[in-house]
C-alpha cells in the first residue's frame, strides 16, 4: 500500500486543522510504567477536497467505519517495516517475520472516539503527558526500611465506565525502577508531537483562508491567559520606562543554532 496514494490516508492528512499543538503525539508508557509504545491522534472531521473547498464525511458521527481505521494503520505499519528492512535501516530475523506474518491477519487494538466539536476535555488529558516522562514524584515514594520504590497507578484494567479508575500500588528494586524509568528518556531531538496534512507549515498558509470560521481555534488564547494571570497576580502593564507607552515594535531574532554546542555534545542534532 502506497502511504501517499491510499485514499483513507490522503483524507485523514488533511482533517487536522482545528488542534493547538499538532495531530499525533507518541508515548513509550502506561499508568504503571510498563513499556507501552502507542500513539495518540487528533483528527478534524472533515477536509480540504480538489476543489479547494471545505468537505464534511459524509457520516454524521465517524470519519470513517472502525475496520477501515484499523486495517489501514495496521497495512502501513507493517509495509514501512518491509521498506525500512529494505533501506538496511532495520534487520529482520526468523523469528520477526514470523510475528509479522501472524501480525497480518489479527485485529489490532485501535481506538476511535466519536466526533465533538469542543476537543477541550481530551486536549487537556494530553497536555499533561507532552513535556514529561512516565511518573511524576507524586506518585513515588523510598521506603527506606524495605528498601523498594513505591509506585501509586490507575488501574484502567478494572475501570468501570463513566468513574475514575482505581489505585494500585506496585513496588520495584531501585535499581530495577531506574532501568524502569530509563526505558522512557527520549532520545535527544526526538519529536515526541508531530504536524501533518493541513498542520504543516506549508499546507497550513495554502489552507489557512479555506477552513471553516467554526472550526479554528482561537488565536488569541494565549494572550488571554496572560492578561489573566496578570490580572490576578497585581502584576504592571508593561510600559516604556520613558515615555510610559504600552505598543512597542516587535523585531523577530534568530536564534542561535550554535547555541546549545556550548554546552552539550551531541553526535546527531536531528530526530529520528
Amino acid at each position: 500500500m502506497d502511504q501517499a496514494t491510499h485514499p483513507l490516508l490522503r483524507f485523514t492528512c488533511l482533517t487536522t486543522w482545528s488542534l493547538p499543538c499538532r495531530t499525533a503525539r507518541s508515548y513509550t508508557f502506561g499508568s504503571d510504567m510498563k513499556y507501552h509504545v502507542h500513539l495518540h491522534s487528533l483528527l478534524t472531521f472533515g477536509g480540504i477536497d480538489k476543489y479547494g473547498q471545505w468537505l464534511y464525511p459524509k457520516h454524521k458521527k465517524k470519519l470513517f467505519k472502525h475496520v477501515d481505521y484499523r486495517n489501514t494503520f495496521r497495512n502501513i505499519f507493517i509495509n514501512l517495516i518491509y521498506q525500512n528492512e529494505a533501506k538496511g535501516k532495520l534487520v529482520l530475523e526468523d523469528r520477526h517475520q514470523a510475528s509479522i506474518a501472524e501480525l497480518k491477519d489479527k485485529k489490532w487494538a485501535f481506538h476511535v472516539t466519536k466526533p465533538a466539536m469542543s476537543t477541550q476535555t481530551i486536549e487537556l488529558y494530553l497536555a499533561r503527558y507532552i513535556n514529561r516522562i512516565a511518573v511524576t514524584n507524586s506518585r513515588l515514594k523510598y521506603l527506606k526500611k524495605t528498601k523498594e520504590v513505591r509506585l501509586v497507578y490507575n488501574d484502567y484494567r478494572h475501570q468501570n465506565r463513566g468513574q475514575v479508575a482505581p489505585q494500585k500500588t506496585k513496588s520495584f528494586d531501585p535499581i530495577l525502577f531506574m532501568q524502569q524509568y530509563l526505558m522512557h528518556v527520549l532520545p535527544p531531538y526526538f519529536q515526541k508531537s508531530r504536524r501533518y496534512g493541513i498542520h504543516a507549515s506549508a499546507a497550513k498558509k495554502k489552507y489557512s483562508k479555506l477552513i471553516e470560521s467554526k472550526l479554528r481555534k482561537n488565536k488569541n488564547t494565549i494572550r488571554t491567559v496572560i492578561e489573566i494571570i496578570t490580572h490576578l497576580l497585581k502584576v504592571p502593564t508593561l510600559r516604556c520606562a520613558n515615555c510610559q507607552h504600552q505598543h512597542f515594535d516587535i523585531q523577530p531574532i534568530r536564534s542561535d543554532t550554535n547555541y546549545i554546542y556550548s554546552f552539550l555534545t551531541i553526535p546527531n542534532n536531528r530526530s529520528p
